[in-house]
């Protein structure tokens, strides 16, 4: 199966440079008040007409404010009129709706638009640098990474992150806002945290009196992002029902909140990610198939910390800075670490950091404080297996139990700070107890035997 919106075609020319293809609608204006406009736009549809927040906006009056929009699809491109004065024309033949070949040319108003579709090639010099932004890696994967995230961070196109858990996909998504120059905030909406029954209010919003309980109205998750990023983690547990609803706001770029029969614009760019493979569960039918392949315009993998080793010392510095361990890792502890499988990635790496740090005297770790056999576990297995890609530094820390420093630690001291991590990461997640397993990187099981044993 291949997807319409789908990128042509992203690969490594040579060590120090990358290429990446996107498909693109342009349009010219022949005749008309706007004769000589040109534009290319690198969307899976737009918008023509006299309004601000149209993609092609034209001066003409005879075109009303949300004239037409233009939809690439599998088919081809469709031109469909959305409701205007004057009507929409193909070979002086009024439509409502029509595939239109590229090198064709509409009428709206008094203005004649040639359409055509290209390839959009960005060149991108992969850098030879060991971060961007808050990921880090000075691997040849990570400086790959780099490069394609400047080629497509600052066009329109959708994004999904593919990765396992605590593999850093949510520190990819905040590298894409900063360096897109949209101007609004980056919002994260993680669909395995939210109550199934509440995602569509969570994601669209409500107006006051919607619903017994609703006193006031709810902008929901597109419209906060106005203008700026929406992230929407593990997708891949958004539930089928409202997976249509999603399809007609990426390609309508509009939005209904519950209890309003009146749509919304919204101008956000969205990113998504998930660890499960979005591929299978389209072959077995628990993902939409046309949604898959509009979220991945341009996939984007991020391998297991297993599979970057060469990338740990640097990740290892970086990590005991951010979370200000006061500690040093010793020479000795580094192939320790090369050589654990690290089945919860990035942030069982932070974990297994923090954790030593306590245990460490006189603020050296070294491979005993590491302890990783008593904490070994299954690596996990994807449907498919990822294409090695870099990896990143876990998303900035959260507020730890402060009253442990590093140095010698007696085993209910420790026990007294697992239980708090669990505690802490519990809350986060609104006691989601399959996404705390995947933000501390142990089992499902595990996590169950220790809270039964801590009683919580």
């Amino acid at each position: 199966m291949s997807s319409p919106d789908a990128t042509e075609a992203i690969r490594i020319d040579s060590y120090q440079k990358l290429m990446v293809q996107l498909d693109s609608m342009d349009l010219r204006v022949i005749s008309g008040p706007d004769a000589g406009k040109e534009a290319s736009f690198c969307l899976s549809n737009l918008r023509i007409g006299t309004a601000s927040d149209n993609d092609l906006v034209l001066s003409d009056r005879a075109i009303s404010r949300h004239h037409a929009e233009l939809r690439r699809t599998s088919e081809g491109l469709i031109l469909r009129d959305l409701g205007s004065t004057n009507g929409t024309f193909i070979n002086d033949l009024r439509v409502t709706e029509a595939y239109l070949e590229p090198g064709s040319e509409c009428v709206l108003g008094y203005s004649r638009i040639l359409v055509g579709q290209s390839t959009e090639e960005r060149k991108v010099a992969v850098p030879f640098q060991d971060r961007l932004g808050e990921l880090v890696g000075a691997s040849e994967p990570m400086r790959e990474l780099y490069g394609l995230l400047c080629a497509v961070a600052p066009t329109p196109v959708t994004v999904h992150i593919n990765g396992e858990s605590g593999s850093g996909k949510e520190l990819v998504a905040r590298t894409i806002h900063e360096l897109s120059g949209r101007e609004g905030p980056l919002v994260i909406f993680d669909a395995s945290v939210t109550d199934p029954e509440m995602v569509r209010n969570d994601l669209f919003g409500h107006v006051k009196g919607a619903f017994t309980g609703a006193t006031g109205s709810r902008e929901g998750a597109f419209r906060r992002a106005e203008k700026g990023t929406l992230f929407i983690d593990e997708i891949g547990e958004l539930p089928l029902d409202l997976q249509p609803r999603l399809l007609r706001a990426l390609e309508n770029r509009e939005v209904t909140p519950i209890g309003s029969d009146k749509p919304t614009r919204v101008d956000v760019r969205v990113v998504t990610a998930t660890h499960r493979d979005l591929q299978a569960m389209v072959e077995a039918g628990d993902f939409r198939a046309d949604l898959y392949y509009r979220l991945s315009v341009v996939p984007v993998k991020v391998p297991p910390l297993r599979e970057i080793r060469e990338d740990i010392p640097l990740l290892v510095k970086h990590l005991c800075q951010r979370l200000k361990l006061g500690c040093r890792v010793m020479p000795e502890a580094i192939p320790v670490l090369q050589r654990y499988a690290w089945p919860g990635n990035v942030r069982e790496l932070r974990n297994v950091l923090e954790r030593a740090a306590v245990l460490a005297p006189s603020g050296e770790i070294r491979p005993q404080h590491l302890r990783l056999a008593e904490f070994s576990a299954p690596v996990p297995q994807m449907h498919r297996p990822a294409v090695p890609a870099p990896v990143v530094a876990a998303p900035p820390e959260r507020q730890t139990s402060p009253s442990l420093k590093p140095g010698s630690a007696s085993l209910s001291e420790l026990k007294e700070l697992e239980r708090q991590m669990i505690l802490e990461a519990m809350d986060r997640n609104r006691h989601n107890k399959a996404a705390v397993a995947r933000e501390l990187g142990i089992p499902l099981s595990t996590l169950k035997r220790r809270l039964k044993e801590y009683q919580l």
